[in-house]
């Protein structure tokens, strides 16, 4: 899957996602798949955040979109093999378990509505088998031994069209 970087050109840490895919293009790889696998992970942005080009988003994934059609692979499909947000309580790159929620709601619809492109969106994680006591731990939907975090709950209501409980899920 393509994941998305912001490394400047010649970092020795990677390459900048959109670079790489142009690169592939450049190389003849057009004809060598039929579907493109991205990361949209949405980092403290709402997922309706606009794409841009110096910033990491759940939105960007529309640039590397706007690639493939410029490139002309517009009737190729993307993937979006993981996505989502974190909600650890001290990591600085988290939010708040209630905008976790309503952001991957949100990110549902903008894929159902909106991005009639992108046939797949799996978010990241639904379990870990052990917790791994790190902010990993907080991308996941269930615990360890399976307990329905909100968020699972919440996403469960929504795929079956009920209403949804509100600020912070069901807790």
């Amino acid at each position: 899957a393509l994941a998305p970087t912001l490394a400047p050109p010649g970092s020795e840490w990677g390459m900048d996602d959109l670079d790489f895919l142009q690169a592939m293009y450049d190389a003849g790889a057009a004809p060598y798949f039929d579907a493109l696998a991205v990361h949209a992970y949405g980092g403290k942005f709402p997922p309706d955040e606009p794409a841009a080009p110096d910033a990491i988003n759940f939105a960007r994934t529309e640039l590397v979109r706007d690639l493939m059609v410029a490139n002309g692979d517009g009737d190729k499909p993307v993937f979006i093999t993981e996505a989502g947000w974190n909600d650890h309580p001290r990591w600085t790159r988290a939010v708040r378990p209630a905008q976790r929620i309503e952001y991957t709601v949100r990110a549902y619809d903008k894929v159902l509505n909106e991005w009639p492109w992108a046939e797949v969106l799996a978010f990241w994680a639904f379990r870990y088998p052990a917790s791994v006591r790190t902010y990993q731990d907080y991308f996941t939907f269930v615990t360890p031994d399976f307990q329905p975090k909100p968020i699972y709950e919440e996403v469960q209501r929504y795929s079956r069209g009920e209403e949804l409980s509100g600020p912070g899920g069901s807790d």
